[in-house]
């Protein structure tokens, strides 16, 4: 079995021989990731064209970085690629964003891209730059980038998320694709597409032995009925209308009445499942600030709210205190100005 082409060794060893003669220094971390990533690819066979978006290109020999590789752009290095199992062109971009890397990759012809983005000092230690390999008591190179384990990481990385992309089925002895389960990914774990719910869900119904059951006092309706008082909005008042065909469905016309169902399941079960704020349960803990005037949920008294806190109910005058809402609101600002 070939060994691997892109084993951390080999490629700290390659990367040296790829610096410029006459400029064998690392000034940065950005720059050491970034040499990083060109040793990756033309570990693979990727011939580098330019290390810029707007030169001619030619061919670099052995891919060695021309002197001014790393003073092009202030946060970003650009590298261009050919490769024999293509007719594209690659450009590939390391930009820095505060302390993280972008890696941007498009096939130009194609429109084909890909990106990476990696928190820079997961792979890098800044503190070992700058790095000036033409000295003799130089630290080795591998320090610079944490350890090999690191190494192995971002290029598990890159191969799946630039490399596969831009070239899928690379032929190369010594290359092993990545699959998304083999790499190892040092960011957050990413989000499922299905999220479990927030609340563990019943397998079944209540009762599954009858799917048509209705809890007690509530009467099936008929279908053709729901919806029939938004034509009789005043429930049956004009003695001239004839009796409805299906009596007992009121309550769910246009107007909002006592009946209607916002206000909770009526009949024999109606009262039981009132709160003591009317409704059809309890407010949230701290639902009315203590001490403020509030008028009960539901639209009239009921066994467990025919007054609030010890005080009956009020209402316009006649009314016997029976009648909703408690007109408690304080008159707009201005409302006593004649002028207004």
């Amino acid at each position: 079995m070939a060994n691997n082409v892109l084993d951390p060794s080999a490629l700290v060893g390659l990367l040296v021989n790829l610096l410029p003669l006459t400029n064998k220094t690392l000034t940065s971390p950005h720059d050491g990731l970034a040499a990083l990533i060109h040793t990756a690819f033309s570990a693979l066979s990727f011939r580098l064209i330019a290390t810029d978006d707007t030169s001619s290109a030619k061919e670099h020999p052995n891919n060695v970085l021309p002197d001014d590789w790393n003073t092009k752009g202030l946060v970003d290095r650009t590298f261009r690629y050919r490769h024999d199992q293509s007719g594209l062109e690659f450009v590939v971009k390391v930009i820095k964003l505060g302390q993280r890397t972008l890696i941007s990759a498009i096939a130009v012809e194609s429109d084909k891209s890909a990106s990476l983005d990696v928190a820079t000092n997961d792979f890098i230690s800044p503190s070992f730059y700058p790095y000036d390999a033409a000295k003799s008591d130089t630290p080795p190179l591998v320090h610079g980038f944490i350890s090999s384990n690191r190494i192995t990481d971002f290029i598990s990385q890159l191969k799946l998320k630039i490399i596969q992309k831009l070239i899928p089925g690379l032929r190369k002895e010594g290359y092993i694709e990545e699959t998304e389960d083999s790499s190892s990914n040092s960011g957050p774990a990413p989000r499922a597409e299905n999220p479990p719910p927030a609340r563990p869900r019943p397998d079944s119904p209540p009762y599954p032995d009858n799917p048509y059951y209705l809890p007690p006092g509530l009467q099936p309706r008929n279908p053709l009925e729901i919806g029939r008082r938004d034509l009789d909005p005043f429930g049956g008042i004009n003695p001239f209308q004839p009796p409805s065909l299906f009596p007992g469905n009121g309550g769910d016309g246009m107007f909002v009445g006592p009946d209607h169902p916002i206000f909770g399941m009526r009949g024999n079960r109606g009262q039981e499942m009132r709160g003591p704020w009317g409704g059809d349960g309890y407010l949230p803990p701290m639902g009315a600030p203590p001490g403020a005037r509030f008028d009960p949920i539901g639209p009239n008294p009921g066994p467990f709210n025919p007054s609030f806190n010890g005080r009956p109910r009020r209402g316009p005058p006649g009314s016997g205190n029976l009648r909703d809402p408690d007109n408690d609101e304080f008159m707009p600002p201005g409302a006593g100005d004649m002028f207004m």
